[in-house]
């Protein structure tokens, strides 16, 4: 039964990811941005303060050289800006959006609010709650996983029982 449960836990979210994915390709090259752009503009535009490449990275699960190298077309569009240099590497500075940063972090938002729309239409609220709260449990239970030996500790386990 939990082995079930964690090949449709793991398709299901594998499907969702993919076809969230999907969406981004089709219409962020519309809007002159990568589907990488699109969460950045969103953290951005909830931190008007700015952020950093490197806290961009952190909150966006980023891999930091790839916000590194995608920074450049962002600052050249005119989508970012920099509030000062906190230092002399830009990966230090505090990144915020220009207004036609906002006008398309806007516009995202704007997109994001319809999709959750149109998925969970029908949906009562109190499920959605629910869902969400034992989603981002799991995801933090993930998370600590990844931080142990836990899994190496069941493969030697289960190797000397089949020995």
């Amino acid at each position: 039964m939990k082995e079930e449960r964690f090949e449709e836990f793991s398709g299901l979210i594998a499907g969702i990811f993919g076809n969230i994915q999907k969406l981004k390709a089709r219409y962020t090259a519309q809007l002159g941005l990568k589907a990488v752009h699109v969460f950045w503009l969103y953290l951005l535009r909830d931190r008007p303060e700015g952020l950093s490449a490197a806290e961009l990275s952190a909150a966006g699960g980023s891999d930091p050289s790839l916000v590194s190298r995608e920074l450049d077309a962002l600052l050249e569009q005119g989508i970012v800006g920099t509030a000062g240099s906190g230092g002399r590497r830009r990966y230090g500075w505090k990144l915020t959006l220009t207004e036609k940063g906002k006008r398309l972090a806007d516009i995202i938002a704007a997109v994001a609010d319809d999709v959750q729309d149109s998925v969970s239409r029908d949906i009562p609220e109190e499920e959605l709650e629910s869902f969400y709260r034992t989603l981002s449990t799991l995801a933090e239970r993930f998370a600590m996983l990844t931080k142990t030996n836990r899994i190496q500790e069941v493969i030697d386990r289960e190797r000397k029982t089949v020995q």
